[in-house]
């Protein structure tokens, strides 16, 4: 088995490992509060989750959750694994994942509104702050975040699995950006990275998957798995990591602000900051 191979394995454990400890949370929170007699929610303003949005949300998560699975098995089976495609035809994978996001997006908002019967601006409190303070925040954390996760936690991982597995393959949406030929190519990229990813992400994994497993257990325990499973689905052991530390200031964003804008807009900065720092001519380039 090489590396990428074995790489791929380990993020697919990693992500059955997160899945396990997730129902065993849930299941060992739910025997403490009925021993407790503790049902209800500790604060007034917390959105209202059940059992039954713990299976709801795995709908629109498991098209994210399947990638690691589906990768894994690929490497197993190089035989199955697609001929790479012409230049041309990377605008049309792009459009298909603007289509993808947007379909996830949709099923997110939808189980809410329309299934739940929940108005989506008041559960993720959209409305909560103006849009100047939601800004100053997000870049105030953004910067933070990039620092923290992109620099020191990223430099970390990445001399420490370099250790163990050798030169690993970039992200895919790295590379595509990076091997770029075209303009269009180039803004639907970034459209992807900076408006599709951020908005529907955060409203998958912060707005209702951290949502429902707060309810259910404690903030902790709910940053500590939807970080995981965040950066599992990512499919790149270098960034998982850096990436987990990453959803988990997301969270604590989102916590103590209760406004959904503000881990969007970070993570908007912060896809875009890494974005430039990846077109930026390299020392000594002409």
């Amino acid at each position: 088995m090489d590396d990428e191979t074995a790489a791929k394995f380990v993020l697919l454990d990693f992500e059955l490992i997160a899945l396990i400890a997730m129902v065993s949370g849930v299941v060992f929170h739910g025997l403490f509060r009925r021993l407790r007699r503790r049902g209800a929610a500790s604060s007034g303003d917390v959105p209202r989750f059940d059992g039954w949005d713990l299976l709801l949300v795995f709908f629109p998560a498991m098209l994210f959750l399947i990638n690691p699975i589906a990768e894994a098995m690929v490497a197993r089976n190089p035989g199955a694994r697609p001929e790479p495609a012409p230049a041309g035809p990377d605008v049309v994978s792009l459009l298909m994942n603007l289509g993808y996001f947007t379909f996830v997006g949709v099923m997110t908002y939808g189980l809410n509104e329309w299934v739940r019967d929940r108005r989506v601006p008041d559960l993720f409190g959209l409305r909560r702050l103006p849009a100047a303070n939601i800004i100053v925040i997000s870049i105030v954390c953004g910067i933070f975040s990039l620092l923290l996760c992109g620099w020191v936690v990223g430099d970390f991982a990445s001399e420490w699995l370099e250790g163990l597995f050798g030169d690993l393959d970039l992200q895919e949406p790295v590379k595509m950006l990076r091997e770029s030929k075209s303009t269009l190519h180039l803004a639907l990229s970034i459209a992807l990275a900076c408006v599709a990813a951020p908005v529907v992400e955060e409203m998958l994994f912060r707005g209702y998957l951290y949502g429902v497993l707060k309810q259910l257990t404690n903030p902790l325990f709910a940053a500590t798995i939807v970080g995981a499973l965040f950066a599992v689905v990512h499919g790149n052991l270098p960034a998982l990591l850096p990436l987990w530390v990453f959803s988990i200031l997301l969270s604590l964003a989102y916590e103590f602000t209760r406004c959904l804008w503000v881990p969007v807009g970070m993570h908007v900065f912060f896809n875009a900051a890494n974005i430039v720092l990846m077109l930026m001519p390299e020392p000594g380039d002409s």
